[in-house]
């Protein structure tokens, strides 16, 4: 049985990255002066989802390069430890992961990725771009780099839904090459080490194994000898040109054997005791020690030496009972790394005879908020939530954690919001799938909650500093509930666009004051812009014959009885970021009082003193992201703005007019969430959480 990983429609279930790519733009990191993060460490620990290795060769030794749901890694000690290699990526969910054949001179790497098709690095990892080769950004589950007969790098790119792309300039220029292919969700493609000369390549799909004799420009179905096309991987032998020996990996019926390029098959499972193989490599020195390993979906990992014919499971520890998604050896294959599902990597450096966890500095958990208690200076407690590791809970200001869970159906929290009177009540909300759960034990345990007849929530929080009451407000894709009594009580809310998504909602801090709600939504075809005018803070004109993604930010001043369109956004990304400062009052237009919304590079404001006038200033470098805003406590020119973005963390000190760099001692630039210490005004403490779940912490004495 196969791992059940991200699908090209479960794209909105990870930390998208939400900005539209920029072509022409070549980044470098950027360094920032004082004030310096110190890094705590990993929530969850090291570790987490790796789904691609590569070794490659450089003037300074081998190096290893991990494709991971939260970004690229790099090791240069044979996998004892990794940094992040991120700068650049629009998308941080990698599925494969591929070197240039001339490495070593070029420094050439691709990366297909979830949600931004193929991103290619010339600086080793350094820093990515995009590669446009069709129209919009997509799922890229595969690439290989062959060299042609002609002496031009053949690439082959396969995607989750539109088949196989094929560039013969090295990737420059794509086109589509799906003759004869069966379908086009690609799940793997492999070439022939000798392609110079013979041309041969493969496609993995969910109807089976295809294969080319002409470069990858048209495909057909082998099944001769195969008993199943639930295929899952394949790997060639390094001397395939002569001996012809290929060997794949299925999903139910274990492995199965060529011997003649791939023409005719042979069942070749003896000694497995799992028939779900994820993962199959074939060692750089076949030709002597005809050594192959084959990583099943929950038994470990199996060994052959016998050039694949039997097999024998490995005794790896902690090892055996893990989902194996990546194998790699370097070229003596003394050197072995398995990349595991939300357990990191372990490492074998005696052929695989013994193995150890190997994850040191790789931080891959599928991390998205951090929240920290109003009564921290007592509580000291922080929480953490995620769509893998669920709710994590520290009470010693992010030194230890533990997990949060209990009650809960499942740890894909979507969602996680901390009641204002959290030092009284103890009361906390998570939103999963399966709906809205409370807790009012301080997370020690959870009880379903929420409004009656709740389908698809999404999203929940809370109305942070009001008086004499608890508002919270819970939005799912098509409607809305908003409670005046801390959950208790619930009472529907109109969506301004019944046809469009909902994919973020917002309470005033004074709710029972001024009645204020936003609400953000996205339509595909900007169908509900064609029939109103535009919004005050429209970026750009709608064009009423091209269908364009559009995000819709909505104010209600009356509890969401009616709405307001205030932003407009041609965007792909479905993310929108909100912050209120603490003293917000949506009754109050005419005076210095707004709050602060980001979608895609830009974060904006309305102009003070109620006119339908709106600033917006870009954060950062021209493709530099915001994922969340966070405004410190204090009045007007006394309090500052900090953004999280894909580029680090930046402040502004003038309501949003300008943004300053603070992100030295990041562990990756990409930050996901800031939480500040309600004392944060007097020297408190903030947090960082970055991509992939590293903690951070900065003092404000220091910032």
């Amino acid at each position: 049985m196969s791992i059940d990983l991200m699908s090209a429609s479960d794209s909105d279930k990870i930390i998208a990255f939400p900005f539209s790519r920029v072509t022409g733009v070549n980044p470098t990191p950027s360094v920032s002066a004082s004030p310096k993060w110190e890094l705590i460490g990993p929530v969850c620990g090291w570790g987490g989802t790796v789904l691609a290795l590569i070794a490659v060769t450089t003037p300074a030794g081998e190096h290893l390069y991990a494709g991971t749901t939260a970004g690229c890694f790099l090791s240069t000690d044979h996998g004892a430890t990794w940094e992040a290699r991120n700068f650049g990526l629009t998308s941080p969910y990698i599925q494969t992961l591929v070197a240039s054949p001339q490495f070593a001179r070029d420094h050439t790497l691709f990366a297909g990725t979830l949600g931004s098709g193929v991103m290619r690095s010339t600086n080793g990892g350094m820093t990515w771009q995009p590669i446009d080769f069709w129209q919009g950004p997509t799922a890229v589950t595969a690439i290989t780099l062959s060299t042609e007969g002609s002496g031009e790098t053949i690439v082959l790119a396969g995607t989750a839904t539109g088949g196989i792309f094929r560039s013969s300039n090295g990737g420059r220029t794509f086109s589509s090459s799906n003759f004869g292919l069966g379908d086009l969700g690609v799940l793997a493609i492999a070439t022939s080490p000798s392609f110079e000369t013979d041309d041969i390549a493969f496609a993995l799909t969910s109807t089976g194994l295809h294969r080319s004799t002409n470069g990858g420009r048209a495909w057909r179905v082998v099944d001769r000898g195969l008993e199943t096309e639930a295929v899952q991987a394949i790997s060639l032998s390094p001397a395939f040109g002569e001996d012809g020996i290929a060997l794949l990996a299925t999903e139910d019926a274990g492995i199965f054997r060529s011997t003649d390029r791939g023409v005719s098959w042979k069942a070749a499972s003896d000694g497995l005791t799992n028939q779900s193989i994820n993962a199959i490599w074939i060692s750089p020195s076949f030709a002597t020690d005809k050594t192959v390993y084959a990583g099943s979906a929950g038994d470990g990992l199996f060994r052959s030496t016998d050039a694949g014919r039997t097999w024998a499971a490995v005794d790896g520890g902690a090892l055996n009972n893990q989902a194996i998604m990546a194998i790699c050896t370097d070229q003596s294959a003394k050197s072995v790394v398995v990349g595991l599902h939300q357990s990191g990597i372990f490492r074998s450096t005696d052929s695989g005879n013994a193995w150890e966890p190997s994850s040191t500095g790789l931080i891959a958990r599928s991390m998205s908020g951090v929240l920290i208690s109003p009564a921290f200076g007592d509580d000291h407690t922080l929480f953490a939530s995620g769509i893998e590791d669920g709710i994590v809970k520290s009470t010693d200001e992010g030194e230890t954690w533990e997990p949060a869970n209990n009650g809960l159906p499942g740890t894909q929290i979507l969602s996680l919001a901390i009641s204002p009177d959290y030092a009284s009540d103890g009361t906390i909300l998570a939103v999963l799938a399966e709906g809205m759960f409370r807790s009012d034990d301080r997370g020690a345990s959870w009880e379903t909650s929420g409004p009656e007849g709740l389908e698809d929530p999404r999203m929940v929080a809370y109305s942070r500093n009001i008086v004499g009451g608890v508002a919270v407000i819970i939005g799912s894709a098509r409607a809305m509930y908003v409670s005046k009594d801390g959950g208790d009580t619930w009472g529907d809310v109109a969506s301004p666009a019944d046809d469009d998504e909902i994919v973020a909602v917002s309470i005033s801090p004074n709710f029972l004051q001024d009645n204020t709600l936003l609400v953000s939504t996205y339509s595909t075809t900007g169908a509900t812009r064609r029939d109103r005018d535009r919004a005050p803070g429209a970026r750009q004109q709608f064009r009423a014959d091209t269908p364009q993604s559009t995000i819709t930010v909505w104010r209600s001043t009356d509890g969401g009885a009616r709405w307001n369109p205030v932003i407009d956004q041609i965007t792909s990304a479905r993310w929108v970021t909100t912050a209120f400062p603490h003293d917000y009052r949506g009754d109050r237009e005419t005076v210095r009082n707004g709050f602060f919304v980001g979608v895609g590079t830009l974060v904006q404001r309305p102009m003070w003193g109620g006119r339908q006038l709106w600033i917006a200033e870009r954060v950062g470098k021209p493709n530099s992201g915001v994922l969340s805003l966070t405004v410190s406590p204090g009045t007007v020119w006394n309090r500052s703005v900090y953004a999280s973005t894909t580029d680090g963390i930046y402040r502004s000190d003038d309501e949003g007019l300008t943004w300053h760099g603070m992100s030295e001692g990041l562990h990756t630039p990409t930050v996901v969430s800031i939480a500040l210490a309600p004392s944060f005004d007097d020297d408190g403490d903030a947090f960082a959480l970055t991509l992939g779940g590293a903690l951070h912490r900065l003092s404000h004495a220091d910032d």
